[in-house]
Protein backbone atom coordinates (compact mmCIF):
# COMPACT_ATOMS: atom_id res chain seq x y z
CA UNK A 1 0.00 0.00 0.00
CA UNK A 2 2.86 2.30 1.12
CA UNK A 3 4.45 2.15 -2.41
CA UNK A 4 0.80 4.11 -4.05
CA UNK A 5 1.46 7.16 -1.37
CA UNK A 6 2.43 9.71 -3.63
CA UNK A 7 -0.13 8.71 -6.09
CA UNK A 8 -2.87 8.85 -3.76
CA UNK A 9 -1.47 12.47 -2.66
CA UNK A 10 -2.07 13.77 -6.17
CA UNK A 11 -5.03 12.88 -7.31
CA UNK A 12 -6.63 13.70 -3.20
CA UNK A 13 -7.89 16.86 -4.05
CA UNK A 14 -9.95 16.02 -6.70
CA UNK A 15 -11.20 11.95 -5.86
CA UNK A 16 -11.46 9.76 -3.01
CA UNK A 17 -8.73 7.38 -3.12
CA UNK A 18 -8.32 4.09 -1.40
CA UNK A 19 -5.42 1.84 -1.27
CA UNK A 20 -6.84 -1.44 0.15
CA UNK A 21 -4.50 -4.13 1.26
CA UNK A 22 -4.64 -7.80 -0.76
CA UNK A 23 -5.66 -10.61 1.74
CA UNK A 24 -3.08 -11.49 3.83
CA UNK A 25 -0.83 -8.79 3.75
CA UNK A 26 -0.66 -5.43 5.74
CA UNK A 27 -3.83 -4.55 7.84
CA UNK A 28 -5.61 -6.81 6.23
CA UNK A 29 -5.51 -9.54 8.37
CA UNK A 30 -3.79 -13.83 7.50
CA UNK A 31 -5.53 -14.83 4.82
CA UNK A 32 -7.82 -18.62 5.50
CA UNK A 33 -9.81 -18.83 2.35
CA UNK A 34 -9.74 -21.51 -0.34
CA UNK A 35 -7.27 -21.47 -2.42
CA UNK A 36 -8.86 -22.31 -5.62
CA UNK A 37 -11.21 -19.53 -5.53
CA UNK A 38 -7.87 -16.64 -4.11
CA UNK A 39 -8.45 -13.99 -7.08
CA UNK A 40 -12.20 -14.05 -7.26
CA UNK A 41 -12.22 -13.76 -3.14
CA UNK A 42 -9.67 -10.53 -3.58
CA UNK A 43 -11.58 -9.10 -6.25
CA UNK A 44 -14.77 -9.34 -3.99
CA UNK A 45 -13.01 -7.91 -1.65
CA UNK A 46 -12.48 -5.30 -3.24
CA UNK A 47 -16.50 -5.12 -4.71
CA UNK A 48 -17.27 -4.69 -1.06
CA UNK A 49 -14.36 -1.66 -0.30
CA UNK A 50 -15.60 -0.36 -3.30
CA UNK A 51 -19.41 -0.13 -2.34
CA UNK A 52 -19.39 1.56 0.69
CA UNK A 53 -17.64 4.95 -1.92
CA UNK A 54 -21.19 4.09 -3.60
CA UNK A 55 -19.37 5.86 -7.05
CA UNK A 56 -17.70 4.64 -10.23
CA UNK A 57 -14.03 3.17 -9.94
CA UNK A 58 -10.43 3.71 -11.08
CA UNK A 59 -8.74 1.33 -10.83
CA UNK A 60 -5.24 0.93 -10.53
CA UNK A 61 -3.16 -2.64 -10.17
CA UNK A 62 1.02 -4.03 -10.74
CA UNK A 63 2.37 -7.25 -10.87
CA UNK A 64 -0.12 -9.92 -8.59
CA UNK A 65 -2.67 -6.58 -8.11
CA UNK A 66 -2.55 -6.01 -11.66
CA UNK A 67 -4.14 -9.37 -12.34
CA UNK A 68 -6.40 -9.14 -9.07
CA UNK A 69 -7.34 -5.32 -11.23
CA UNK A 70 -8.13 -7.37 -14.18
CA UNK A 71 -9.93 -10.25 -12.70
CA UNK A 72 -12.13 -7.52 -11.00
CA UNK A 73 -12.54 -5.36 -14.09
CA UNK A 74 -13.77 -9.15 -15.86
CA UNK A 75 -16.39 -9.75 -12.65
CA UNK A 76 -17.75 -5.85 -12.40
CA UNK A 77 -17.16 -4.62 -15.46
CA UNK A 78 -20.03 -1.65 -15.25
CA UNK A 79 -18.57 -0.05 -11.90
CA UNK A 80 -15.07 0.70 -13.45
CA UNK A 81 -14.38 4.43 -15.12
CA UNK A 82 -11.49 3.64 -16.16
CA UNK A 83 -8.65 0.73 -15.46
CA UNK A 84 -4.76 0.45 -14.98
CA UNK A 85 -2.99 -2.60 -15.10
CA UNK A 86 0.34 -2.22 -14.44
CA UNK A 87 2.01 -5.37 -15.92
CA UNK A 88 -0.50 -7.78 -14.95
CA UNK A 89 0.87 -11.30 -14.02
CA UNK A 90 -2.20 -13.34 -15.63
CA UNK A 91 -0.79 -16.07 -16.16
CA UNK A 92 -3.85 -17.74 -17.16
CA UNK A 93 -3.71 -15.58 -20.37
CA UNK A 94 -0.89 -17.46 -22.21
CA UNK A 95 -3.10 -20.34 -23.67
CA UNK A 96 -2.37 -22.22 -27.06
CA UNK A 97 1.27 -22.52 -28.86
CA UNK A 98 1.66 -18.95 -29.50
CA UNK A 99 2.42 -18.27 -26.32
CA UNK A 100 4.47 -21.07 -25.13
CA UNK A 101 7.40 -19.64 -24.56
CA UNK A 102 6.16 -17.01 -21.91
CA UNK A 103 3.91 -19.61 -20.42
CA UNK A 104 6.62 -21.96 -19.34
CA UNK A 105 9.58 -18.75 -18.14
CA UNK A 106 6.68 -17.41 -15.85
CA UNK A 107 5.21 -21.19 -14.95
CA UNK A 108 8.83 -22.09 -13.88
CA UNK A 109 9.00 -19.12 -11.81
CA UNK A 110 5.87 -19.49 -9.76
CA UNK A 111 6.78 -23.50 -9.80
CA UNK A 112 10.12 -22.79 -8.22
CA UNK A 113 8.97 -21.06 -5.27
CA UNK A 114 5.76 -23.16 -4.83
CA UNK A 115 8.09 -26.09 -4.94
CA UNK A 116 10.95 -24.74 -2.56
CA UNK A 117 8.06 -23.56 -0.39
CA UNK A 118 7.07 -26.83 0.03
CA UNK A 119 10.41 -28.02 0.12
CA UNK A 120 10.69 -25.70 3.22
CA UNK A 121 13.70 -23.83 1.61
CA UNK A 122 11.50 -20.25 1.30
CA UNK A 123 14.67 -17.94 1.29
CA UNK A 124 15.41 -19.66 -2.08
CA UNK A 125 12.19 -19.67 -3.90
CA UNK A 126 12.01 -15.85 -2.92
CA UNK A 127 15.37 -15.04 -3.76
CA UNK A 128 14.51 -16.35 -7.36
CA UNK A 129 11.57 -14.57 -8.06
CA UNK A 130 12.79 -11.33 -6.60
CA UNK A 131 15.65 -11.73 -8.79
CA UNK A 132 13.61 -12.97 -11.72
CA UNK A 133 12.21 -9.22 -11.71
CA UNK A 134 14.74 -7.09 -10.49
CA UNK A 135 17.93 -8.16 -11.61
CA UNK A 136 21.00 -10.56 -9.90
CA UNK A 137 21.78 -9.41 -6.32
CA UNK A 138 18.29 -7.81 -5.81
CA UNK A 139 17.30 -10.02 -3.07
CA UNK A 140 20.80 -9.83 -1.03
CA UNK A 141 20.02 -5.71 -2.03
CA UNK A 142 16.89 -5.67 0.05
CA UNK A 143 16.17 -4.13 3.61
CA UNK A 144 16.52 -6.87 5.98
CA UNK A 145 12.71 -5.96 6.79
CA UNK A 146 11.69 -5.92 3.20
CA UNK A 147 13.08 -9.54 2.96
CA UNK A 148 11.54 -10.42 6.24
CA UNK A 149 8.32 -9.14 5.44
CA UNK A 150 8.80 -11.49 1.87
CA UNK A 151 9.63 -14.53 3.98
CA UNK A 152 6.56 -14.07 6.37
CA UNK A 153 3.97 -14.12 3.92
CA UNK A 154 5.38 -16.59 1.88
CA UNK A 155 1.93 -18.80 2.14
CA UNK A 156 0.23 -16.54 0.53
CA UNK A 157 2.25 -15.76 -2.46
CA UNK A 158 2.61 -19.92 -2.72
CA UNK A 159 -0.88 -19.56 -3.37
CA UNK A 160 -0.66 -16.69 -5.42
CA UNK A 161 1.66 -18.07 -8.02
CA UNK A 162 -1.00 -21.16 -8.27
CA UNK A 163 -3.83 -18.74 -8.85
CA UNK A 164 -2.14 -16.83 -11.65
CA UNK A 165 -2.50 -20.15 -13.94
CA UNK A 166 -5.57 -21.23 -12.77
CA UNK A 167 -7.83 -21.43 -16.19
CA UNK A 168 -11.09 -20.36 -14.09
CA UNK A 169 -10.11 -16.69 -14.74
CA UNK A 170 -10.87 -16.88 -17.76
CA UNK A 171 -14.62 -17.54 -17.84
CA UNK A 172 -15.45 -13.90 -18.68
CA UNK A 173 -14.17 -12.82 -22.09
CA UNK A 174 -12.01 -9.78 -22.66
CA UNK A 175 -14.80 -7.94 -24.52
CA UNK A 176 -16.84 -7.38 -21.18
CA UNK A 177 -14.42 -4.65 -20.47
CA UNK A 178 -15.62 -1.63 -22.03
CA UNK A 179 -13.81 0.82 -19.67
CA UNK A 180 -10.84 2.58 -21.28
CA UNK A 181 -7.73 0.72 -20.29
CA UNK A 182 -4.45 2.34 -19.06
CA UNK A 183 -1.52 -0.79 -19.95
CA UNK A 184 2.17 -0.13 -18.46
CA UNK A 185 5.18 -1.80 -18.66
CA UNK A 186 8.80 -1.33 -18.11
CA UNK A 187 10.76 -0.72 -21.33
CA UNK A 188 13.40 -3.27 -20.41
CA UNK A 189 11.02 -5.72 -18.54
CA UNK A 190 10.53 -9.31 -18.61
CA UNK A 191 9.09 -10.70 -21.91
CA UNK A 192 6.46 -12.69 -20.25
CA UNK A 193 4.83 -10.16 -19.05
CA UNK A 194 4.92 -7.48 -22.58
CA UNK A 195 3.24 -10.75 -23.74
CA UNK A 196 0.63 -10.35 -21.57
CA UNK A 197 0.14 -6.84 -21.91
CA UNK A 198 0.07 -7.59 -25.84
CA UNK A 199 -2.87 -10.12 -25.25
CA UNK A 200 -4.19 -7.47 -23.43
CA UNK A 201 -4.13 -4.89 -25.90
CA UNK A 202 -5.67 -7.28 -28.69
CA UNK A 203 -8.46 -8.29 -26.83
CA UNK A 204 -9.64 -5.06 -24.87
CA UNK A 205 -11.69 -2.36 -27.25
CA UNK A 206 -10.21 0.56 -25.57
CA UNK A 207 -6.57 -0.08 -23.98
CA UNK A 208 -3.35 2.06 -24.54
CA UNK A 209 -0.04 0.50 -24.20
CA UNK A 210 2.66 3.09 -22.73
CA UNK A 211 6.46 2.07 -21.78
CA UNK A 212 8.22 3.57 -19.07
CA UNK A 213 11.58 3.85 -20.32
CA UNK A 214 14.83 2.15 -18.22
CA UNK A 215 12.57 0.82 -16.35
CA UNK A 216 11.44 -2.99 -15.50
CA UNK A 217 8.83 -4.76 -13.72
CA UNK A 218 9.19 -2.69 -10.80
CA UNK A 219 8.31 0.09 -12.17
CA UNK A 220 6.06 1.70 -9.38
CA UNK A 221 8.63 1.70 -7.28
CA UNK A 222 11.87 2.00 -8.96
CA UNK A 223 10.64 4.79 -11.77
CA UNK A 224 7.53 6.11 -9.44
CA UNK A 225 7.67 9.50 -10.92
CA UNK A 226 7.28 8.24 -14.76
CA UNK A 227 4.54 6.21 -13.49
CA UNK A 228 2.34 8.15 -11.40
CA UNK A 229 2.62 10.89 -14.02
CA UNK A 230 0.79 8.15 -16.87
CA UNK A 231 -1.68 7.02 -14.33
CA UNK A 232 -2.64 10.61 -13.16
CA UNK A 233 -2.89 11.53 -16.61
CA UNK A 234 -5.26 8.12 -17.62
CA UNK A 235 -8.07 9.15 -14.57
CA UNK A 236 -8.10 12.81 -15.13
CA UNK A 237 -9.28 12.06 -18.63
CA UNK A 238 -11.83 9.63 -18.04
CA UNK A 239 -12.75 11.54 -15.05
CA UNK A 240 -16.00 12.84 -16.56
Amino acid sequence: RTQWRDLAESLAQRFHVMAPDLLGYGDSGKWRGDPADLIRDEAAAVRALAAKAGAPLHLVGHSYGGAVALCFALQYPGILKSLTLIEPVAGWLLTGTRHRGAYRELKAIADGFRRHFRAGDVATGARQYVEYWSGAGAWDAMAEGLRAYVLATAEKTHHEFAALFDPANAAAPLSRIQAPVLLLHGAETRSATFRILKILEAGLGNARLAAIPGAGHMAPITHRDLVNAEIVRHITNHAA
